[in-house]
């Protein structure tokens, strides 16, 4: 295998976004019957769960149905979306549309090659 030399692009954090059907269930899941700590809640339209090594980001399903196949995705903290946006592309990654801002996160989604969402995430911080 050859060995991979560090590359411009620098993640922060990780995290896992499950898609969730009821908020206040999963939160109560997450918090109360596995014992991690709730690091954040916008009312039930976004929670954060911390656990060893990934924070795990709890969102509602869109209430037309799910918007995509599966319920999982996974997330890069990066400190400038735009900026590893570029560098991606430069390595032939293509993103789905533009930067999606919804404060105080911005965002950015791609899929791998077995069409798992991954996102890039620019936080201005938990609040």
């Amino acid at each position: 295998m050859q060995n991979v030399s560090p590359i411009e692009t620098q993640f922060n954090e990780s995290m896992v976004t499950i898609i969730v059907a009821d908020m206040e269930r999963s939160i109560d899941f997450y918090t109360k019957r596995l014992g991690l700590p709730l690091k954040t809640r916008y009312g039930n339209e976004f929670a954060v769960v911390e656990a060893p090594g990934v924070v795990i980001a709890l969102h509602p399903e869109p209430k037309n149905g799910r918007a995509k196949e599966g319920n999982l995705s996974i997330g890069l903290g990066v400190d400038s979306v735009e900026s590893s946006m570029k560098q991606l592309a430069q390595r032939g990654i293509t993103f789905a549309g533009g930067i999606v801002a919804d404060p105080p996160m911005r965002f950015a989604f791609f899929k791998d090659p077995d069409g798992v969402e991954i996102y890039l995430a620019e936080r201005s911080d938990w609040q």
